[in-house]
């Protein structure tokens, strides 16, 4: 069973956008697929004007491979509509037959006003790390167009939002679906995120993608989930994340929030 810890208040952490273990943004967290979408399209039309940025590739032979790949660092949206992409295009070069490897990454602000696409080349040395302490999309665009400053420093304790899935006892407790190990709200539960489900607490970044995978029984077979009430919790998370191709995530510390609603499992959907 995981060991739980509390953090001190000395110690208490920052809500920061969800990132990956190298600073993108996991869009779906934040943004709706219509948004996604936008976001891709728009990094398509930049790469393809005069002075864009590079286009994503992939190029493979039996002595190497090299790619070219976009992240994105931040997203501007202006009602509900994407206006401005902060994005890192990263080269990445291997010699299959030799241990030689290259990588250059170059930041851009992409944005689009009346159909037109307009790219500002960033600095390289401090725009990840600025990343890195924002809280809200658009901080980190508002930097480079002035409108705000976001600090350069080693971000302190961080969590993010995320949504988990949990079984509740008929005497109100939340208990693991898998263990019955008990989450007590507002209580920090700390375990190695390792790969291959070697460890972790599993939880989504959407809400809407963590009670379907649960519906479907993507997240738990029929026979865990069988004689349980399910319910939706909101959770912040922490450390470390081991990412799925499902969807789901491990994270190295987790903590209950609050309970959501109930989750209701058909027939038809446990098969």
């Amino acid at each position: 069973m995981a060991a739980t810890s509390v953090i001190s208040p000395n110690e208490t952490p920052l809500v920061l956008l969800a990132r990956d273990c190298y600073g993108a943004l996991q869009l779906s967290a934040h943004l709706e697929l219509v948004q996604i979408e936008a976001v891709n399209s728009l990094l398509k039309k930049a790469s393809s004007v005069e002075d864009g940025i590079p286009a994503t590739f992939q190029r493979f032979s039996k002595k190497e491979y090299e790619c070219m790949n976009h992240d994105v660092y931040d997203v501007v949206l202006v009602r509900g509509k994407v206006r401005a992409v902060v994005v890192q295009a990263r080269w990445f070069w291997k010699n299959l037959r030799k241990s030689r490897s290259s990588l250059k990454k170059s930041y851009y602000l992409v944005s689009i006003m009346r159909k037109k696409v307009s790219v500002i080349e960033l600095e390289n040395a401090t725009c990840a790390k600025r990343a890195k302490n924002t809280s809200k999309l658009g901080q980190l665009a508002g930097h480079y167009l002035g409108t705000g400053t976001v600090r350069c420093v080693t971000p302190g304790p961080s969590v993010c939002r995320a949504y988990k899935v949990l079984a509740k006892t008929v005497d109100g407790r939340l208990v693991s679906v898998h263990d019955g190990s008990e989450y007590q709200l507002d209580t920090w539960r700390c375990e190695p995120a390792l790969p291959d489900h070697g460890g972790g607490f599993y939880f989504y970044w959407n809400e809407e993608l963590a009670v379907q995978a649960t519906q479907r029984g993507a997240t738990f077979h029929r026979s865990v989930t069988d004689g349980k009430s399910l319910v939706l919790c909101e959770a912040e998370i922490g450390g470390k994340t081991v990412t799925y191709s499902t969807g789901k995530i491990a994270a190295s510390r987790l903590r209950v929030v609050r309970e959501l609603h109930a989750i209701s499992l058909s027939v038809s959907t446990r098969i």
